[in-house]
């Protein structure tokens, strides 16, 4: 088991409400858990903190999504998102399996009235390296893969 301030660096999201952009290009992350947390797309204003993707966020109710492309996390209020960049490289399959552990193991801890935090994320522990579950969803990816080739290759 690590920690995961040992694994990550973690920052809190310095933004708007979504509310206040403009349409734009760029995923808003919140503390929606479907479609990766996204509500929407927008353009971030000079002050706005953009990450770059290749990360993870945590919203404020304490669940984690990978965010591959540039992204811009809600950060105002109680309920802001706390973003993880890996202190080293980290395959898609490490991202995802650190999400699915963190989901299942850390989540229940926050709430409405515990809101997840940089200070309540540090010293919480996950089970690393992550090989296991990686080879898992290697074989899964590998499998959905090959299967989206035969049908595709059907209607060729």
């Amino acid at each position: 088991m690590e920690k995961i301030d040992d694994l990550f660096t973690l920052e809190a999201a310095r933004s708007k409400n979504i509310n206040d952009y403009d349409p734009g290009d760029f995923p808003f992350i919140t503390s929606v858990e479907i479609n990766n947390g996204i509500v929407g797309y927008v353009e971030p204003e000079e002050d706005d903190k953009l990450f770059d993707g290749n990360q993870i966020a945590i919203s404020g109710l304490g669940f984690a999504t990978v965010q591959l492309a540039p992204f811009l996390p809600k950060g105002n209020g109680g309920d802001s998102i706390t973003v993880l960049t890996p202190k080293k490289d980290m395959s898609f399959t490490e991202l995802i399996s650190f999400v699915g552990l963190f989901n299942i193991l850390h989540k229940w801890r926050f709430s409405y009235g515990r809101k997840c935090s940089i200070s309540r994320l540090r010293g919480l522990k996950v089970p690393h390296p992550f090989p296991e579950i990686s080879n898992i969803l290697e074989g899964e990816l590998e499998s959905l893969k090959q299967a989206s080739e035969s049908i595709s290759s059907r209607f060729s």
